[in-house]
């Protein structure tokens, strides 16, 4: 039976697709979203083309999964796992652990459940321990609050993108759609 980070990043990768070239996407050449910065900081020198599931799959835990201790927050809630794994995807972890940073030091009420944290994007015990404060708190439905809440932030963040580079209008549907529907 596959474990929920083994069917996460399977998800990904499929939704990332095979190989891609597209002289306008900002990520340059692609296989299954690694891009090629990405693969040759990792060791990898072959043609992208050739990039295997297996090496893809090893790429997105050590540098998506592991970075955002998404084992950790898929113990509290698998949707926020995912939507914090598939944002640092396509943005960044630092920007995925920014955000979740962010949105919980404004559900704190100040800082009256735990106190606020550096938002540095870094995901650290003092972050794991505001959010199990958070959950013992708020319990199931504060955590689909902060879920809904970092999905929201996203699609903003996707939008501004749009908004200050019309040429990444072409994947706004696309990028959307796949936040909506995670």
């Amino acid at each position: 039976m596959q474990s929920l980070k083994q069917m996460l990043i399977a998800q990904v990768i499929r939704a990332e697709g095979g190989y891609s070239n597209d002289p306008s996407d900002r990520g340059g050449e692609t296989m299954y979203g690694i891009t090629k910065a990405v693969a040759l900081e990792n060791g990898y020198t072959g043609p992208m083309a050739d990039l295997s599931f297996n090496v893809a799959f090893a790429l997105y835990e050590k540098r998506y999964w592991q970075p955002l201790k998404l084992d950790h927050v898929a113990n509290y809630h698998e949707d926020l796992a995912m939507q914090l794994f598939d944002f640092g995807v396509h943005s960044g972890t630092n920007k995925a652990g920014k955000t979740l940073q962010q949105v919980l030091n404004v559900l704190n009420q100040q800082q009256a459940l735990y106190p606020d944290l550096i938002a540095d994007g870094i995901i650290g015990s003092k972050t794991l321990e505001a959010l199990k404060l958070f959950y013992q708190h708020r319990q199931k439905q504060g955590l689909v609050v902060l879920f809904q809440a970092i999905k929201s932030k996203r699609i903003s963040f996707c939008i501004d993108i749009a908004l200050s580079d019309q040429t990444q209008e072409r994947y706004q549907f696309g990028w959307l759609k796949r936040i909506v529907n995670l």
